[in-house]
């Protein structure tokens, strides 16, 4: 990366942990939750939602479920299912290598941050359950604080970095891994931007739209290219 860099920001969802992970363990919150009020096995809704997931289907799952079970059928409201999904307690955890990446990063100087987009009660529980707070030195800006117009590719999470740290753009980095979105801001005010493209990521397979610096298929790449070479002595 560029030699002078001096701060990296990091995405969250499929950056730090993957997103699938999440869903899964949300998935199964609201299947418990299900069981508990009304006559349905847990592991059928659960088996249920995660087909329905991984055949591609995005934003109507709980919709099908309620529409299509008797049992559940004008009795489940689907907006109190949402609601269990985005504030239960997520069984995630950390991408191998991230930690010791952070920690590669801030040994060498570089101050770490992470900007991330969704709801803010389901992004602050990933936080909490990675302890992000923990291993990022901050700040970490979760974008609906400001309401869904200040989700990338909206710059003002951006912004609020560079004023935090009052480091000029051309010495900060983006690390994401969403084409759709992610990279638009960063690029705009003179970011480097950088891909992380891995298995099981949910935007794996999309294209690039907005082309960045450098794409990397690893959290070992991406250690490579942004930690600081050892100075020859």
């Amino acid at each position: 990366m560029r030699p002078g860099t001096r701060g990296v920001v990091l995405d969250l969802d499929d950056t730090l942990y993957l997103e699938r992970d999440y869903v899964r363990s949300g998935f199964g919150a609201v299947a418990e939750h299900l069981a508990a009020g009304w006559d349905v096995d847990a592991a059928r809704v659960r088996e249920h939602l995660w087909r329905r997931f991984t055949e591609g289907e995005r934003g109507s799952h709980f919709d099908d479920l309620v529409s299509g079970d008797p049992a559940l059928r004008d009795r489940v409201h689907v907006p109190d299912l949402v609601e269990v999904y985005r504030h239960h307690v997520p069984a995630i955890r950390l991408l191998p290598g991230i930690e010791d990446l952070v920690g590669a990063l801030r040994s060498a100087g570089l101050r770490t941050g992470v900007i991330s987009d969704g709801a803010l009660a389901s992004q602050q529980a990933k936080v909490d359950a990675l302890a992000v707070d923990r291993l990022i030195e901050g700040p970490v800006v979760l974008t609906d604080v400001w309401g869904r117009e200040g989700w990338k590719p909206h710059p003002r999470a951006f912004l609020h970095v560079q004023q935090a740290w009052s480091l000029p753009p051309e010495d900060l980095v983006y690390v994401g891994d969403n084409p759709h979105k992610d990279f638009d801001a960063p690029r705009d005010l003179g970011w480097a931007c950088v891909r992380l493209r891995l298995p099981g990521q949910l935007h794996a397979d999309v294209p690039d739209r907005v082309v960045p610096d450098l794409t990397v298929t690893s959290v070992g790449a991406l250690a490579e290219a942004l930690t600081p070479a050892p100075r020859l002595r």
